[in-house]
């Protein structure tokens, strides 16, 4: 069961890292990321969170902000809203590009699919790309396909978003709504963010990465 620790913001400035081109926008230089002041934003943590409460069908248009260092989830575009096939998803400072939104929709089976904005670099395939996991962990994006018996799509594709209650949703200063939340595979495991321009993974649910805020949803 999560502790105390694993449920407060951190407000300091994450540790200056050297970025990947392909992953931070074209970074070789060590980058110093300083967290966005929300001062007035974020109402107080509760003391508890109850692991394993039951699953909220959140949908529609919006973004997910990592708790602890405050970045947000963002697909590696490569240009004119698009991305490949196997393209990384990682944690970047807040910004106004659609690769940090993300369209949630429920499956008939009550889970759901984490779809980017960004089309294809591949012009003969269909369908949009969604957020997919491996058994190893390794998280990309991933041209929406089905099989194995699985009528919603493959097991890698498929999430859940639960630890979290109605008591914890809130509005931000912009009207939008936010809930508290992990973001569970269908597999087993949390997504959790790695650092700054670092690729996502599936890990385990008590580590304090995979606490993520979803800003704009409905459920």
């Amino acid at each position: 069961m999560a502790g105390q620790d694993d449920l407060t913001d951190t407000a300091a400035a994450a540790p200056a890292i050297t970025a990947d081109a392909d992953r931070a926008g074209g970074h070789s230089a060590p980058f110093a990321y300083e967290p966005a002041d929300r001062t007035g934003m974020l109402p107080p943590e509760p003391d508890r969170v109850p692991q394993g409460s039951a699953p909220r069908l959140l949908r529609g248009l919006g973004t997910l902000t990592a708790r602890q260092s405050r970045l947000r989830m963002e697909a590696a575009g490569a240009g004119a809203s698009r991305a490949a096939d196997g393209a990384a998803v990682t944690a970047m400072p807040e910004n106004a590009e659609e690769s940090q939104e993300w369209l949630v929709r429920p499956t008939a089976d009550g889970e759901l699919v984490v779809q980017s904005l960004l089309l294809s670099t591949d012009q003969d395939r269909t369908g949009p790309l969604v957020l997919t996991t491996d058994p190893d962990g390794s998280v990309y994006l991933g041209h929406e396909r089905s099989g194995s018996g699985q009528e919603d799509g493959i097991p890698g594709q498929l999430w859940t978003f639960a630890d979290t209650s109605a008591s914890l949703g809130w509005t931000l200063s912009d009207g939008r709504s936010a809930t508290r939340l992990r973001i569970h595979a269908h597999r087993g495991g949390c997504l959790i963010e790695q650092g700054y321009g670092e690729r996502l993974g599936v890990g385990g649910c008590d580590d304090p990465r995979s606490w993520w805020t979803a800003e704009g949803l409905t459920g």
